[in-house]
């Protein structure tokens, strides 16, 4: 398969904010991609016709497999890739993403409680004009609601310099800071940590 340089089984290639690898579709080698900041997840026009029901379609990561309903077909659900894993397959099947190793780990319903127990929950809130926003605490200033941005890889843009940065209970290192009118928290805040995407029921856990 082409398309991805340096990923094999279970690693991924993270290209802006997405996450590409090598996985599994109904027991067919596929390139699948894991966007955040997508709310819904897609097939690809040309997967779509091979499969035989996308109200249960069978993705493998790893030696794991999990079946999720799929409606959307798209001509390029994400770039090189066939199928498109988003918000919705994230709330339902709990995948740990390991930025710095650059691994992933579908975890089954026991599995995800164990890992959570280890990890930091990061408060999400759901707002009323659609968007989502988490705590953000520049150096000593009082917690502000920052715009939970998925969809672009920047880090944390803030209207203040600052040398320390909490989201919720958990310290960002080696975080980049870019000046904006707005506070807002991208995919590039979470690049040190393992995580696992809960949007679903507003959290995201966390772990060095």
């Amino acid at each position: 398969m082409g398309g991805i340089t340096g990923a094999t089984s279970g690693k991924f290639v993270l290209m802006a904010a997405t996450l590409l690898f090598h996985g599994r579709v109904d027991n067919a080698p596929t390139t699948i991609a894991i966007v955040p900041g997508a709310p819904q997840s897609a097939i690809g026009t040309r997967l779509a016709n091979r499969i035989a029901h996308r109200d249960r379609v069978k993705i493998g990561i790893r030696a794991e497999y999990l079946y999720a309903p799929i409606a959307a077909v798209e001509p390029a659900p994400a770039d090189s890739a066939d199928l498109r894993i988003g918000q919705d397959i994230l709330d339902a099947h709990p995948i740990e993403i390991d930025f710095p190793h650059h691994e992933l780990r579908l975890l089954l319903p026991g599995e995800a409680a164990r890992a959570e127990r280890g990890m930091t929950a990061i408060p999400v809130t759901h707002q009323a004009d659609g968007t989502m926003t988490v705590p953000l605490t520049l150096d000593a200033a009082p917690p502000t609601a920052a715009v939970l941005d998925l969809a672009h890889a920047t880090a944390v843009t803030a209207p203040t310099v600052a040398t320390a940065v909490m989201l919720g209970h958990s310290i960002l290192k080696n975080v980049m800071v870019v000046h904006g009118a707005s506070p807002s928290v991208g995919l590039g805040a979470f690049r040190d940590m393992r995580v696992i995407f809960d949007l679903g029921h507003d959290r995201i856990w966390v772990a060095p």
